[in-house]
């Protein structure tokens, strides 16, 4: 189950959506999500099928126009791109849990991130179509070693396999250690899926970018539905599209406060986390499905990780947010773990 559900939560806790603290869904809390204006016009004709200026915004000074295909949200893109995939796909796991959903005609092969970051000549061992690599990981926020990705990309080229990076959370990342734009010259194997989702905190209307050689993108685009993005999030990322790089220092500074918080109460943290989210592991005396309904009582949403293989109930993740926000969820942790010790 995603996190993020918070039309059922309210129902279920007998509450309004603006009385809900979500923590189950990673959105960035350091923007203001502005009001959209939708004119009847916006609503009785298509939508723009010529996109090309939305690319230019996008691109920013990062990439070219031609480096992009914008799509109506990552996971579409993830589920009809595995359908096309013929051959076997190595998983770098854990991953977003809709990698392992969606259909693919090979076998899915998974690979422990850890090992693979220690030692990416393993892939030499393997036959692959397309690895896919979630950049900052999902759900602990940890970063590939930068040498380590380069020799999967190496490694993969002389396979003539594709690699497929999910950058979905790359914006809450502080130091970064790739550049995308020379990857994107270097090697024609890659493609980069990056969510708008995310860093605008606009998930209501389902925008994303796919960045890769100009090549690759006209066939990425030739396989794509006319009128797929709607005029309310053009309308959006051309008005409300703001220069994001004092994102990731925020994030870092709060994300910092929470491992911190959490430490210090016994929740032990999962990994090296660099985006805006934090998986830890429960204290044995506390369980995981009554934190999330004692939470829920205070009308804070959680994400449980039940539905990883590699974790389990007794692992939760949360959204890095904004101070006055982060105490009220470390004092209702501190709360509950001094009546159950």
């Amino acid at each position: 189950m995603h996190g993020g559900d918070i039309y059922d939560f309210a129902i279920n806790n007998n509450t309004t959506i603006s009385e809900v603290l979500d923590f189950s869904a990673n959105m960035n809390d350091f923007i203001r999500v502005k009001n959209l204006m939708l004119k009847k016009e916006y609503i009785e004709n298509y939508p723009e099928n010529d996109l090309s200026k939305y690319k230019k915004i996008l691109a920013c000074d990062e990439f070219n126009s031609d480096n992009i295909a914008i799509v109506p949200g990552l996971t579409p893109f993830i589920h009809s791109f595995m359908g096309s995939i013929k051959g076997n796909v190595i998983i770098v796991s854990p991953a977003f849990t809709e990698y392992m959903k969606s259909k693919t005609n090979g076998k899915r092969i998974l690979i422990p991130f850890n090992i693979l970051n220690r030692n990416p000549e393993i892939l030499k061992n393997y036959d692959y179509e397309t690895l896919f690599l979630v950049y900052p990981d999902s759900p602990t926020g940890q970063i590939m070693n930068s040498n380590s990705l380069l020799s999967i990309l190496e490694i993969s080229m002389e396979k003539n396999s594709t690699v497929f990076i999910d950058e979905s959370f790359i914006w809450f990342v502080n130091d970064r250690k790739i550049n995308e734009r020379d990857l994107i010259e270097k090697y024609h194997n890659i493609i980069i899926g990056r969510s708008m989702t995310k860093v605008l905190s606009i998930p209501g209307l389902r925008l994303a970018y796919i960045v890769s050689n100009p090549d690759r993108i006209s066939i990425i685009e030739n396989n794509l539905e006319p009128w797929r993005i709607n005029e309310a999030a053009l309308l959006y990322i051309s008005s409300h599209v703001e220069d994001l790089s004092h994102i990731a220092k925020k994030t870092e500074v709060e994300r910092k406060y929470l491992i911190k918080s959490l430490a210090n109460k016994g929740f032990n943290i999962i990994g090296n986390p660099q985006a805006n989210y934090i998986t830890f592991k429960l204290p044995k005396n506390i369980d995981g499905y009554k934190l999330k309904a004692y939470l829920a009582g205070r009308n804070i949403m959680v994400r449980i990780l039940d539905d990883y293989s590699e974790f389990g109930s007794n692992y939760i993740r949360v959204n890095v947010k904004r101070r006055i926000k982060n105490r009220i969820l470390i004092n209702a942790l501190y709360y509950y773990g001094d009546t159950h010790d």
